[in-house]
Parts: C-alpha cells; sequence; structure tokens
C-alpha cells in the first residue's frame, strides 16, 4: 500500500480490535477498528475539560490478564485505574501517587506498583479501606536516579524490570512477592577499542520468552537480548551504524523483537540472528512513541508523534489500519474486543458530538414547508458550530448551486 496520511483500513482487516490511546495532551481515546461504516470513529474516556499542560499520558497498560481494566499515568502524580464494563462503559479511579512523571505501571497482589523518572518504584494498595494507608506507605524499591521505563512480565506478574539513562540505571528485574528483591542486573560490554566505557540508556525492556529472556533498547542505537539465567551481559545484540538511530520503545514476541525509533523508523529483528532487522515497517512521518501487540502477535499497533496511531501485519508489513487522533499519539494499546462488547453499528457508530450534528440534521429535514423563504435560506447558508471549514464551504457551495438553478428556472418562465 501507497504510503499516505489519510485516515485508512486495509479491505482484508477484518480482526475485531478496539484501541486505547494516551496523548501529549492528556486525551484518552477509545478507537473501534471493528467496525464497517466508520472505524475511525473516537470516543474520550477521560473528562477533557479538566486536563492541564501536566497531564501528559506516559504509561499506560492492562492491569490484569483478562484486559478488562487499564492502568494509566500521567505526567503529574495522578494515575488512574479504568474498569471496562461488558456494555462498553468504563469507571475511573484516581490514585495521588508520591512523584511525578509516572514511567510504568503494574498490578500485583491487589497493589499498584508505580515507577517514577527519579528512580523510585511505590506499592499502593487498590482496596478502598486501606487506601489512606496506602498514601504513607514508604517506597518500595530504589533503582537508581533515572527512570525510562518499568515493565511487567504477563506470565510471572510478580516479576518487574526497569532502565533508564547511564550505567547506574541500567536493566534491573525485581520480584515483587520477595518484597521486591533484585534478581538481576546487567552488565555493560567490555570497553570500547579505545577503552573507553559503551554508553547505556534502555528507553524501553520486553520480556521475550518468560520471565528469563529480556531485550532493550536504547538512545544509543542499540538493542540488547539479556538471558538471566546465564550472565549479566547481552547474549546477542544489534548495534546500529546510522547516525542518528535511537529507538524509543520495544515490544517482543516469540522470536521477534520490534523496535520504534525517534525518527519514524519501524523494524523488527530475530532474536536467532541480531546482526541485521529482518523486517522493515513503512508509513510513519514522526518518531514512534509507543508500541503494542495483540495476544496472538499478528498484529502490531503503534502510535506516533505525528498524531497517528496504525496497526501494522506483523508478518508481512502490510499497513492494515491509520487513524488520526488530533493529539500527539504517546501510548496505546490493542485488544481484541470481546464478544459481550460487539455492539451493533448503529449503537456505536459514533461519539457524543456526532451523534448531535446528526440529531440537528434530523430535526430540519422534518420541518414543515418554511413560512418565509428568505428567512429560511438566510439560516441555511450559515455554517453549523463545530463543523470543520470545508464542510462549511462544501455547504456554502451547494446553496448557491440551488440559488443558481431557482433564479435560471425563474428567466425560463419569464421568456415563455
Amino acid at each position: 500500500m501507497k504510503w499516505t496520511t489519510a485516515n485508512l483500513k486495509h479491505a482484508n482487516y477484518t480482526a475485531k480490535h478496539e484501541l486505547f490511546v494516551g496523548t501529549h495532551t492528556g486525551s484518552f481515546k477509545h478507537l473501534l477498528p471493528a467496525l464497517e461504516k466508520n472505524p475511525y470513529i473516537q470516543s474520550n474516556l477521560t473528562d477533557v475539560a479538566a486536563l492541564d499542560k501536566d497531564s501528559r499520558v506516559t504509561a499506560l497498560a492492562f492491569g490484569n490478564e483478562a484486559q478488562t481494566e487499564i492502568l494509566l499515568g500521567r505526567a503529574k502524580n495522578v494515575a488512574e485505574v479504568h474498569s471496562l464494563g461488558v456494555s462498553g462503559a468504563s469507571s475511573t479511579r484516581h490514585i495521588t501517587v508520591a512523584a511525578a512523571p509516572i514511567v510504568g505501571l503494574a498490578r500485583y497482589n491487589n497493589k499498584l506498583i508505580a515507577g517514577f523518572s527519579n528512580g523510585k518504584i511505590q506499592t499502593m494498595s487498590l482496596d478502598a479501606q486501606e487506601e489512606e494507608e496506602s498514601a504513607a506507605e514508604p517506597v518500595l524499591i530504589t533503582t537508581g536516579d533515572h527512570m525510562d521505563h518499568l515493565r511487567q512480565c504477563s506470565t510471572a506478574r510478580q516479576i518487574v524490570a526497569t532502565g533508564g539513562k547511564a550505567r547506574q540505571n541500567n536493566l534491573k528485574v525485581y520480584d515483587l512477592s520477595d518484597d521486591g528483591k533484585q534478581i538481576f542486573s546487567s552488565k555493560n560490554l567490555p570497553n570500547d577499542y579505545l577503552q573507553l566505557e559503551v554508553p547505556v540508556w534502555d528507553s524501553d525492556i520486553g520480556f521475550v520468552d518468560g520471565p528469563s529472556v529480556l531485550a532493550t533498547c536504547s538512545r544509543h542505537g542499540y538493542v540488547r537480548l539479556y538471558d538471566t539465567r546465564k550472565q549479566r551481559r547481552p547474549v546477542a545484540h544489534f548495534a546500529s551504524e546510522e547516525h542518528g538511530m535511537s529507538f524509543a520503545s520495544l515490544v517482543a514476541y516469540g522470536h521477534y523483537i520490534y523496535t520504534g525509533t525517534t525518527m519514524g523508523v519501524l523494524k523488527a529483528f530475530d532474536t536467532r540472528r541480531m546482526k541485521t532487522h529482518v523486517h522493515t515497517y513503512k508509513g510513519f512521518t514522526g518518531g514512534i512513541s509507543d508500541l503494542h501487540l495483540d495476544e496472538t502477535g499478528k498484529y502490531l499497533s503503534s502510535a506516533s508523534l505525528d498524531r497517528y496511531v496504525r496497526i501494522h501485519d506483523a508478518d508481512s508489513t502490510v499497513l492494515l489500519y491509520q487513524c488520526y487522533v488530533k493529539s500527539k499519539a504517546t501510548k496505546v494499546l490493542i485488544n481484541q474486543l470481546p464478544q459481550q462488547r460487539q455492539l451493533s453499528e448503529d449503537d456505536n457508530e459514533a461519539e457524543p458530538e456526532v451523534q448531535k450534528h446528526k440529531s440537528i440534521k434530523n430535526k430540519r429535514e422534518s420541518k414543515a414547508a418554511p413560512l418565509d423563504a428568505e428567512y429560511e435560506d438566510m439560516f441555511e447558508q450559515m455554517a453549523t458550530v463545530g463543523d470543520s471549514d470545508d464542510e462549511a464551504a462544501e455547504q456554502q457551495t451547494t446553496v448557491a448551486q440551488k440559488r443558481k438553478a431557482t433564479t435560471q428556472s425563474q428567466k425560463a418562465k419569464k421568456k415563455k
């Protein structure tokens, strides 16, 4: 498919997916690519009027295995827990945390685990009765002084990994079931040929094969694979020779690692041969801020700073879905739409603003014959509040054409 910046959906994309997108302005949006008539409709799950400059979404993760709970972190000291209902409705709970911004969220044993950019990890109870006590709980773990990401293992939820900038904030793995005991700390590569230390910056982390095999990507242009059962140093790695190659996001599934760069390049690596990439995904015009795979590992979703969210086929690299979300997308989650929430298109086709415009249009069409043609014509020329400039121009053009046709018919009658 050719490169384009328009909304699109591939004809062969028939999977029933839903997307959750966090943006730079703080809005949290829900998209339904599964809809056939209009798969680009967006609905906000947060109150947009209550957002401020510190509301940027910095962390997004599923809170349970059923994927009915979403954990959301912002650039301020507030975390949100969104519970998705069977009918599609959601309830939100706000939890005050110790620091900001939040760079990673996890849930274990009814506890909310939050990682902050200052290298601290705090635990808070999700029980309403213990909420006041949990606010005063001490910091659970201190990983360093700069953390870029916190990731929870999906198969062993008691395991979390952290990574950040500089050697003292390199990849570390902790066991939450053992009071946050550190069970692994990575070791840097040997010095280069000038005997200089290789720079370290683990910008994102992914669990490849259970809790033992992990992958990291770096703003310094490398991708490393670790096996905590063998050694502290990487068992395989890729180092880019391209100038300006800076990896910002990573996700792993099976034998493949998917990485996105700050320059809008998405590549896939095979853990069995890390010397070069095996796939390149096209269609980006801005830096890739986040990646997420569905449960099958076949569909790769991405959030980009060019204000688009996309879904690629992980195997064939075909762009299946692309939607403009109006703000810089910072985080994305893709989920298989549950059977209970596969609503009809008539019930879930449009967001409130679109439904409002449709009701106004229906009222206009159902009106009786106008009493004053000139008075009604004046109102027809006015653009509806909230309509785009293109829609207003199109409406004025239509009215002008109707008026011209009426004038011509009157002249024809006078000639007769």
